[in-house]
Order: C-alpha cells, then structure tokens, then sequence
C-alpha cells in the first residue's frame, strides 16, 4: 500500500463510519504537501470535553497523533506538578503496553498489539499531552480495519482512561504514586 491508497483508505473508513474529519495537507520540508486528516473525538471525561487527533500520510508513512484539547494544554501550562507528569509519562511509556480490540467482543479480530504509541508533552510551548505512533503502510495494508479502528476508537479511548490520572496529577490532587496506582489497577 502506498501513500495515496492508504490516505483514500482512511478516508472511505472515516465517512463509512461518519466519523467528523477535515482534510487538509501539511507543508513539508521539500516544499511538497502531505495529507492530513484531523478528527475530534467526544470525552465526556476529558478537559474540554474532546480529544483530537491528526493523521499525516507522509511518503514513508503514517503518523498519528491523538491529544488532549487546549482546555487540558491549559492546565498542563498552569501546573507547577509537570515535573511529576515527566515521571508519570515515562512510566506510562515504560510499562503501558496497550493491546487494541474491535469494540465489538472480538467478533472482528482478536486483541492484539500490533502498535506502540509514544506519550509526551509536546515541546514547542503549546503544552500538548500527546499519544503519537508511526505506521507503515504496510502495516495499514495488511491491518487495514484495525488500524483505523486504532486510530479512531482505541487511542481517545485510552486517553479518557488516562484522564484521570494525569489531570488528578496536574491539579495537585493525586501524587505520581497515586497516578501510576490507579493506571495499573486499570492495566
């Protein structure tokens, strides 16, 4: 699967789903464009009420990102605990290994993990809280449902379960024991 398919791909799964999106591209470097979909997701839960996502198809590949919304950037930007959120994501990045499912009691495809996201806060003054993981087209080829149902179901729906526990963190309310308990009760 090349980069074209793979974007046409997602695309007739978003609008099969009616899954919200909005097409785009993105600059890069060369000069060239690659295309980008982003998406919002509901999270009754989550600061803002919304998780986001963008998916670019870039030549070599896929990258995904899914975040929390500006109101939990806010937060993020306001607490003085980031130090103790450094902690918490490197643990979630050392010991969280998330295994995504259909949503349907396996009737599709079996639980699997078959991805491997990244979490951290962004660098560039904007305070992101973000999950991001880097797909092959090959990949998306050969797992096209259940990457898409990754993108779009699994990851805002691990970030509502992090929620908790990372604005509990932020806020002053749990401490990163605290944080790093009520994620591995959950695991």
């Amino acid at each position: 699967m090349d980069q074209k398919q793979a974007y046409e791909s997602f695309e007739k799964y978003l609008k099969s789903h009616n899954l919200p999106h909005v097409l785009g591209t993105e600059p890069l470097d060369d000069g060239a464009r690659a295309p980008l979909v982003t998406m919002v997701f509901p999270a009754e839960l989550c600061p803002g009420g919304v998780v986001e996502g963008c998916v670019w198809f870039y030549p070599e590949g896929m990258e995904a990102r899914v975040y929390y919304s500006e109101a939990g950037a806010e937060f993020c930007r306001e607490s003085p605990h980031r130090p103790e959120l450094y902690w918490l994501l490197n643990f979630i990045n050392a010991r969280v290994f998330p295994r995504a499912a259909d949503g349907f009691g396996n009737r599709l495809y079996q639980p699997h993990g078959l991805f491997t996201p990244r979490f951290y806060l962004t660098e560039d003054d904007q305070f992101d809280i973000t999950m991001t993981t880097a797909i092959d087209y090959n990949v998306f080829g050969l797992a096209p449902l259940e990457t898409a149902d990754y993108l779009t179901m699994f990851c805002p729906s691990l970030l509502k379960q992090l929620s908790r526990p990372i604005f509990f963190l932020l806020l002053g309310e749990w401490t990163v024991e605290e944080s790093i308990a009520a994620i591995t009760a959950n695991a």
